[in-house]
């Protein structure tokens, strides 16, 4: 791995502007704005079992990206028990392809309970890190720190209904619910759950990746507007090219689609809140 960078003013360094560049893209008259896939695993993991809790190579997510038209990928660790490590590796990842990638930290609010505020405030305040990926259910230690910091977490939960609570209590913290509330559509119940829940908290997205059952997009998108989606693939074990041709059918207006592919996530980047001077 690369060395750490010796101020997060380095690391910005070569990270390549990734946010100023992709606002301005679409600020101006002509220019598209960038298209980010929000979903994506990479690094290693201690124990070699299933394909996605074993490695997520970067170079694999790059030559996809090339071919999907995608410009960056958010990425955030595989399988841990604890992620500190996991979190460096993105990091590391992210100033090796710089401009290519936006890392996101991942935690455990179990196994790593009382240490998180201490971490999450390095990995964004002088890794670079970007947002937080959560598989099990956040308490405050966690919620609080995000909310202090501005950033956007994308969670996937065992049942949409755990986003309620949280997103009720924390209205100031950007939710992204990951793969519109049912990975690989095994439930299409949770699909019409998520989109309801994002039309009823506006701290809600929903996030695209590895929906099988595609009406369900087309559903949040009726009911909800492009501004409440947001595009992901959750590479590298499913296939941005296809995921992408997912919203690309949509065949909407391109400001619309724009909103979708990148407009979305990069305004709730925007907020992150840098440390006071």
């Amino acid at each position: 791995m690369l060395p750490s960078p010796s101020s997060r003013r380095e690391f910005l360094k070569y990270s390549g502007g990734w946010m100023a560049a992709g606002l301005a893209h679409g600020m101006q008259g002509g220019h598209r704005t960038r298209v980010i896939d929000c979903h994506a695993h990479a690094g290693h993991a201690p124990a070699l079992t299933d394909p996605w809790t074993t490695i997520g190579d970067p170079e694999e997510i790059l030559r996809r990206n090339r071919e999907a038209g995608i410009d960056q990928s958010v990425i955030f660790p595989i399988s841990n028990d604890t992620f500190e490590k996991a979190n460096q590796e993105i990091a590391d990842i992210c100033r090796r392809f710089p401009g290519h990638f936006i890392g996101y930290a991942k935690h455990d609010p179990v196994n790593e309970k009382g240490r998180i505020r201490a971490m999450l405030m390095h990995e964004c305040h002088e890794l670079g890190l970007r947002g937080l990926k959560l598989h099990v259910h956040p308490g405050p230690e966690v919620l609080d720190t995000v909310a202090e910091l501005g950033i956007p977490v994308i969670y996937h939960p065992a049942r949409v209904a755990l986003f309620e609570e949280i997103s009720r209590n924390y209205p100031t913290v950007d939710f992204i619910l990951a793969h519109l509330g049912a990975d690989l559509s095994y439930d299409w119940r949770e699909h019409l759950a998520g989109i309801d829940m994002a039309r009823r908290y506006p701290n809600v997205y929903l996030d695209t990746g590895a929906v099988v059952l595609t009406r369900y997009i087309e559903q949040a998108m009726q009911q909800l507007g492009a501004e409440k989606i947001i595009f992901g693939s959750d590479e590298p074990e499913v296939d941005c090219r296809l995921e992408i041709f997912k919203i690309r059918m949509l065949k909407l207006p391109p400001q619309q689609e724009e909103m979708i592919l990148g407009g979305n996530l990069l305004r709730l980047l925007g907020k992150f809140r840098e440390k006071a001077a």
